[in-house]
């Protein structure tokens, strides 16, 4: 199938043949595989599913990333896809996989998944920097790390521990933060980390892209480290010009990426346990996981299916995903109260 799988990739996706070589090496696993056959035993359409934890209301969940989802150009506009999905939902129902997330790769393609059940929830904040002068503290080193096996335990620690204190954020284990670096160099680029004396104090993942550098993410233990790093990717990118994909601030965030939960029940369940003060009544429509709709009494850390109890508010499963992730609960007046702000991250999917 792996073959079928990269043939069909190097037909829908502009890739060059080292980044389909690379990502079949290192990310493909057969068993995160779906491929949609036609009559004559022709792979026409394929996505993969593989797992990421994700924060969640201090713990962490199992969440399904969709990824390399592709139509072969004869056979779009039938439902291919549609019904390649909807095959997914289960299958990673069944592994018991509670929320799936997703990057789209154009912008129509965010009303075509929110028709199946996604929502968008990752944001970021754009920053665009220009020629900044070398920082005067002299306590700081900066350097660039383009070769994985430079990977210290020490550089891995000190990414997880800070991945891990935002909230409601995609995490990346080892092995997937070393195919994030070897990416980077792949395309140029390196992961700019800054030492104050022995001690890692931030990291950048830098990648030139044109006549600048993008950020895909950072982590900065002050304002003057981030300025340190900043001018590290000047200085070991050769670049004048860097924009950066940051924490969504709120004010003039832009989109990024969609999540759906897949289990209904269980999150709810999640979100009793963490919020046991709270007492609530809700109805969820699902119109692709049927089995998710009902009504969801939640209350004494604990949440029940029961179908006989009154309805206090009816969402969608889109709502409840937003409502979940404490994506703007201002939108939802009524449930304000019962849902913490939060701002949802997802970054570093080689997308």
């Amino acid at each position: 199938m792996k073959r079928e799988v990269m043939e069909l990739w190097r037909v829908c996706f502009d890739d060059t043949e080292e980044f389909v070589q690379f990502y079949f090496d290192k990310k493909y696993k057969e068993e995160n595989a779906l491929v949609y056959w036609d009559e004559q035993g022709a792979a026409i359409a394929a996505l993969q599913t593989p797992i990421y934890p994700m924060t969640f209301g201090g713990t962490q969940i199992r969440t399904g990333y969709i990824s390399g989802a592709c139509t072969h150009p004869l056979a779009r506009a039938r439902g291919v896809m549609t019904k390649l999905l909807r095959e997914a939902f289960y299958v990673m129902r069944g592994r018991k996989i509670l929320m799936s997330t997703l990057i789209p790769a154009s912008e129509w393609l965010y009303a075509y998944y929110g028709k199946m059940g996604y929502a968008t929830v990752f944001d970021y904040t754009p920053e665009h920097y220009t020629v900044l002068e070398k920082p005067v503290a002299d306590h700081f080193r900066v350097e660039a790390i383009r070769d994985e096996e430079l990977l210290t335990d020490d550089v891995f620690h000190y990414f997880q521990s800070m991945m891990r204190l935002r909230p409601c954020c995609v995490q990346h284990e080892r092995d997937d933060f070393e195919v994030i670096v070897e990416s980077l160099r792949m395309d140029g680029g390196a992961l700019i980390v800054v030492y104050s004396d022995r001690n890692i104090v931030g990291m950048a993942f830098a990648e030139p892209m044109g006549n600048h550098v993008l950020i895909q993410d950072g982590m900065y233990d002050s304002d003057d480290v981030k300025q340190v790093a900043l001018w590290g990717v000047m200085k070991y990118l050769d670049a004048a010009e860097i924009y950066c994909r940051e924490l969504p601030s709120g004010k003039v965030d832009e989109h990024r990426g969609m999540a759906r939960v897949l289990d209904v029940e269980q999150m709810l369940r999640l979100y009793a346990v963490n919020n046991p003060e709270q007492n609530l009544v809700l109805k969820v429509t699902d119109d692709w996981i049927p089995e998710n709709t009902g009504i969801y009494v939640i209350g004494k850390g604990n949440c029940i299916c029961d179908n006989g109890k009154q309805v206090e508010v009816e969402l969608s499963v889109q709502e409840l995903t937003q409502l979940l992730l404490g994506y703007h609960p201002e939108h939802f007046p009524r449930l304000e109260p019962y849902f913490k702000k939060c701002s949802p991250f997802i970054s570093l999917m080689l997308d």
